[in-house]
């Protein structure tokens, strides 16, 4: 049985719009549960993400 692996681009590649802003949604949460108050990566990630999925 042989598994397929997809690389972390090949899948952010294949997200919809509508999936995209989960995944914002979900970095947004995750975020502040780890109460990060002095720096906010939220929109490093994202500037990180549309460099990848135009």
């Amino acid at each position: 049985m042989t598994q397929s692996r997809r690389t972390e681009q090949e899948v952010l590649q294949q997200l919809s719009a509508e999936e995209r802003l989960l995944l914002k949604r979900v970095l947004e949460i995750e975020r502040a549960k780890l109460h990060i108050t002095a720096h906010d990566p939220t929109d490093d990630i994202i500037r990180a993400v549309k460099e990848i999925i135009p």
